[in-house]
């Protein structure tokens, strides 16, 4: 029997609904990071990324058994993050709510400063790709912002890998120009 990370997608899905929990280990750690990218840029803020992950993790795990087509999983766990995210924001917890000023200088001289810089980071990359050319603009999205592989954006956008990995290429290389990195 081929090791769980060799095994496709379907077979992994099928062991999976099967009860199988390593399976399901094995197939999150194959998408995982693309879900907590997505869930990250989304969300914005770490702590919350990773409670909406732990959420999409249980649910994916929970909905698994219903899935129609095991072979596009990737896609389906990007969709059920995408949900996650949007409960997120909907959540009445989340509203905007006042807090005390003390309680506020806390917060933030805890927690707020460093979290802040990388969210200004991340706004101005996201920003900077305004910039790019649409083509490549488009692709970078895909692959840094959605969490598609090279593979699925080709399949998405019927051009060779190549052409895809070219446009990845022009758009960081644009992104450091325009950023000074």
């Amino acid at each position: 029997m081929q090791p769980l990370h060799e095994q496709s997608d379907r077979a992994l899905v099928e062991r999976i609904v099967a009860g199988d929990q390593r399976a399901f280990a094995a197939l999150i750690g194959r998408y995982e990071e693309s879900l907590a990218g997505l869930i990250r840029y989304q969300v914005g803020d770490l702590a919350a990324a990773e409670d909406v992950l732990q959420e999409t993790l249980v649910q994916a795990w929970s909905s698994l058994a219903r899935l129609r087509e095991p072979d596009k999983v990737h896609a389906w766990l990007l969709g059920v993050a995408r949900n996650r995210c949007r409960d997120y924001f909907k959540a009445e917890a989340r509203r905007d709510c006042s807090v005390a000023e003390d309680r506020l200088e806390h917060y933030v001289n805890r927690h707020g400063w460093a979290r802040h810089g990388l969210k200004l980071r991340a706004k101005e990359a996201v920003e900077a790709l305004e910039d790019v050319p649409e083509k490549e603009r488009e692709t970078a999205r895909l692959f840094y912002l959605e969490g598609f592989t090279i593979a699925e954006i080709a399949a998405r956008s019927r051009q060779p890998e190549g052409t895809v990995k070219r446009q990845l290429y022009q758009a960081r290389r644009h992104l450091r120009e325009s950023m000074e990195v």
